[in-house]
């Protein structure tokens, strides 16, 4: 290392030479310009300056404490600046100056979390973070989870309260378990609450565990956005350090073997005894006739070289350096280190060392060549210095090298004589050439090295990469060495990644899946990778525990909803029995599917009218889609609000804006997902608000309105289903009009030998869109009954009343006539002669029929006498009905015709048959015009008589 002399000029660095010269050790002084690296080594070691780039998750800092006086060293927190003042005062406690210190303090009122670390006896560094900071990703895991465990619960207890009373108003027999049978107030546990509420809590926890779990991936990649952005802040600080400290230690590098190469120049001017050493080289040449020219030197003397020399290879091995050539005036080797003696400084522009002839020619003092292959090809760096060497003849006639003091004292005799005195000493002005072996520099400069820079171990297992600003952003660094120079496309990176703006992505990189997060920076593009496996490591886990908690505490406090003691039992039982009568005009009915399960459907004509139905009249399973529906508007429009500034909830750069943003790559992963279902909700709760001004309309315009309302519904619908699934299909990367072409191919492909298959499809998309009926539906289609049991995507099956299935094509399904309703009409069409009392019949039927409704639970009102529906060819025809269930309206009729006939039989009221009465004309009996004519004029003359 170099020793440091401050003099009145600057700070000098020297060193020092193995060798000396008449007693006196030489030193070489390498100028005020060494200071630089000096000023720039005292910053690499000022405590401002190392904090100041220290880089600290969750917007932390680091600050530094005398442990002597207490006083801060180093304080800046954004506006906060509290360098030189009091630790104490600002409410640092002195157990903070603790080696290994870990707690929380309080500094001007804000509470950090701190780390301490004692640096000698001076200073106390500690690595802080604000506390709200660090727990703000946990508390927005722990708010959704805890949400969704509560809306979950609620929403089961909630509907478990709407299933009972909707079985109380029903009058539903339910399933009951007796708990303390022997108590005075037993308790009754309804079985059938219980297994209606069951999938409803299933479905929930499977609903939780995917909150738990999509809540605790945005938590991981807000923390691997974190991570990434501190490791990018400490390699930014490092990178806005790495210009200057390149050029000044390169600078050092240069300057230190450039004033070796002068001390080396010195030495040998004082000591040439290296270069009279015997030698067998000579520079020679061949001319025109193949006959070898010898180069002679200004003595006349064979111009000779010293190779291998011991003296210069021992300077070599003083000063770290690889070879020394000493040429002579004329540019030829005349003595180096190595065995290459024969080099000749090159006329050639194109050769490494034409450089050098600037320094030959006295031109400059010196020059720093860049390292590059030499004419060996050996990766070398030379560094070339004036050198002067002087000659003279020995009394054998050889050239002799003389030292410059001999030269100086000689000239000094001849300037002092008077005689024309001459010591025949020749001055040369020549060059001096060291060479350097690259790894010496690449050693210094290691710090200041792209991998040294972008090497942090912050983020784990993951790096970082670094590209260029060029259109095709080659690799300029990364640790698979591979990769470097390669397009970072041909690496699997979006070109998102390049636009400037904040990027978070996946990709696959050598097979390995990597989270990304790209930065701009100094015209280069700086990405973190993270390894996917290693981000994910804990969300399943925390979200199974989640689910499992919930799923506990949920059936516990859903087995309480489902008790009841015997007075609630009671007066369930009396409101029943009136509520029953309530629901007879009600649009929501309970149906017995073919499976066997209970389920409530809506009437037909209901289906299509576009009325409100009242709460009191839906379904428990309406009744529950409506409170979720709510609970999910009031979510996405908190989100939205959120996320457009309205409300602050998120970081400017949190995931739930990135999302929002649109700036992520199309495809499968977490941010096209969570688009796609924000996409969908919002489509839904703008289809369903537009019903809202279809109601409006279709109430002002009448009849007009109402076709134009039922047609908008259906385009809204439609569009709006259809827009949202294509769009969707763009999130998630599949080109639609790629899709819609492809689909279009393949339809003209296969449309000549399968049309019908997909006109049965298309018919069964329309029937489920349509909802012209539904799966417990009772249908008539042609001339068959039954019951819907299930709508396939090609056939639909009907089951009917004889315990068939019949299968029809639903391209064939037409003119359906849909039966389904709460209450049909059971219709009895009787006749009575016309000789019969009408008011005898229709006081025995007043008091008759009451006491059929009484003999059949299956009638819900009637039957009722209506009036005479015909008079007919052979008597009168009365109407009685009555009102049942759609599902025993064949039985409910058999029996009305059947009671009906014992009431008639009872009171001797005769049903008429048919009559027929056979006639024969006499004719002599037939009258003919003439005898019309003859009575008319008889007739007349009788009026006149009369008048007469």
């Amino acid at each position: 290392m170099p020793e440091t002399v401050k003099n009145t000029n600057g700070t000098f660095y020297f060193y020092s030479m193995p060798y000396s010269f008449r007693g006196v050790r030489y030193v070489l002084a390498l100028g005020k310009d060494a200071s630089v690296l000096d000023v720039h080594i005292s910053t690499l070691t000022d405590i401002s300056v190392v904090l100041s780039r220290a880089a600290v998750a969750n917007d932390g800092f680091m600050f530094a404490v005398d442990q002597e006086d207490g006083t801060f060293l180093y304080y800046i927190n954004g506006e906060d600046i509290l360098t030189g003042q009091s630790a104490y005062k600002a409410g640092l406690s002195k157990e903070a100056l603790n080696d290994g210190y870990v707690g929380t303090e309080e500094i001007n009122g804000k509470k950090y979390y701190c780390v301490s670390k004692t640096f000698g006896d001076q200073t106390v560094v500690c690595a802080v973070a604000q506390r709200e900071k660090v727990i703000a990703n946990d508390k927005y895991v722990l708010f959704w989870s805890i949400l969704g465990f509560i809306l979950i619960m609620l929403l089961c207890l909630t509907y478990a309260v709407i299933v009972r009373n909707d079985f109380v108003k029903s009058a539903v027999n339910t399933d009951r378990i007796v708990l303390f049978a022997g108590s005075k107030n037993p308790i009754y546990f309804d079985k059938s609450v219980f297994k209606k509420v069951f999938p409803l809590m299933v479905t929930g926890i499977i609903l939780l565990f995917g909150i738990s779990f999509y809540t605790q991936t945005l938590l991981e990649i807000s923390e691997g956005i974190d991570t990434s952005r501190v490791a990018l802040d400490e390699v930014a600080a490092r990178y806005e350090d790495n210009t200057l400290s390149r050029e000044t230690i390169q600078k050092y590098y240069d300057e230190q073997f450039l004033g070796k190469a002068r001390l080396i120049s010195f030495f040998l001017e004082q000591d040439p005894s290296i270069l009279n050493a015997a030698s067998d080289h000579y520079h020679s040449f061949y001319d025109k006739n193949n006959n070898r020219q010898y180069l002679t030197d200004d003595e006349g003397n064979r111009l000779k070289s010293v190779a291998s020399s011991k003296g210069l290879q021992d300077l070599c091995d003083a000063n770290d350096i690889q070879s020394i050539y000493v040429f002579d005036e004329n540019g030829h080797t005349i003595g180096t280190s190595t065995p290459n003696w024969f080099f000749t400084i090159s006329h050639d522009e194109n050769d490494q060392s034409y450089e050098f002839l600037q320094v030959l020619d006295g031109r400059v003092d010196g020059f720093v060549q860049e390292a590059r292959v030499n004419d060996l090809g050996e990766n070398t760096q030379f560094i070339g210095v004036a050198f002067n060497y002087f000659t003279k003849v020995d009394n054998r006639g050889q050239t002799k090298y003389v030292s410059r003091y001999e030269y100086e004292s000689e000239a000094r005799k001849e300037r002092a004589s008077k005689d024309g005195y001459s010591s025949g000493i020749t001055p040369h002005h020549s060059l001096i050439q060291i060479g350097l072996a690259p790894e010496i520099s690449q050693k210094l400069l290691e710090s200041t090295e792209v991998s040294s820079i972008l090497s942090t171990n912050m983020l784990s297992s993951g790096y970082i990469l670094m590209f260029d600003s060029s259109p095709e952003h080659l690799c300029v660094y990364s640790p698979n060495e591979a990769s470097i120079n390669t397009p970072a496309l041909d690496l699997g990176i979006s070109e998102k990644a390049f636009s400037g703006n904040a990027y978070y992505g996946f990709t696959l990189i050598n097979g390995v899946n990597y989270f990304l997060y790209s930065r701009y920076a100094e015209n280069y593009f700086f990405i973190t990778a993270l390894p996917v496996v290693d981000m994910f490591q804990m969300r399943g886990k925390i979200a199974l525990i989640t689910a499992i908690i919930s799923f506990i505490l949920i059936f516990v406090l859903l087995g309480t909803v489902t008790l009841t003691n015997k007075e609630e039992e009671e007066l369930y039982a009396a409101v029943s029995e009136a509520e029953s009568m309530n629901r007879l005009n009600h649009v929501i009915f309970n149906i017995i599917l073919p499976s066997g399960r209970s389920a409530s459907t809506m009437t037909a004509a209901a289906r299509w009218d576009n009325r409100r139905i009242p709460w009191r009249q839906k379904s428990p399973e309406q009744k529950l889609l409506l409170i979720i529906s709510i609970i999910c508007g009031i979510l996405l429009v908190a989100i939205l609000l959120s996320n457009l500034n309205v409300n602050q909830y998120h970081e400017e750069e949190s995931t739930l804006r990135y999302i929002l943003s649109g700036g992520w790559d199309r495809g499968w992963n977490i941010f096209a997902f969570s688009a796609c279902v924000a996409i969908m909700a919002f489509a839904a709760i703008l289809i369903s608000l537009f019903r809202i001004p279809v109601r409006l309309i279709t109430a002002l315009l009448g009849t007009r309105g109402e076709t134009i309302g039922h047609l908008l519904l259906s385009v809204i619908k439609y569009g709006g289903t259809l827009g949202t699934f294509f769009f969707c299909l763009f999130l998630v990367g599949i080109d639609s009009s790629s899709l819609l072409a492809s689909a279009g191919i393949l339809s003209l492909v296969v449309g000549l030998g399968a049309q019908s298959l997909i006109k049965d499809i298309i018919a069964g998309i329309f029937i489920v869109f349509e909802g012209e009926f539904r799966v417990g539906d009772i249908v008539t289609i042609g001339n068959y009954r039954g019951t819907v049991m299930d709508i396939g995507l090609r056939t639909t099956k009907i089951l009917g009343p004889d315990g068939n299935i019949k299968i029809y094509n639903n391209s064939e399904i037409s003119g359906v006539l849909n039966m389904t309703q709460e209450k049909s009409y059971a219709v009895c069409n009787v006749a009575i002669e016309y000789g019969q009392d009408i008011e005898y019949v229709e006081a025995v039927l007043e008091t008759e029929l009451p006491k059929l409704r009484k003999a059949n639970k299956n009638i819900l009102e009637g039957p009722t006498y209506q009036g005479v529906q015909e008079l007919g060819d052979s008597g009168v025809s009365l109407l009685i009905t009555c009102s049942c269930s759609e599902a025993n309206i064949k039985t409910v009729t058999r029996y009305l015709n059947r009671g009906i006939l014992q009431i008639f039989y009872k009171y001797k009221i005769n049903i008429p048959f048919p009559n027929v009465t056979f006639s024969m004309l006499n004719e002599e009996d037939r009258k003919t015009m003439e005898d019309l004519l003859a009575d008319q004029k008889k007739k007349d003359e009788k009026d006149e008589d009369k008048g007469r």
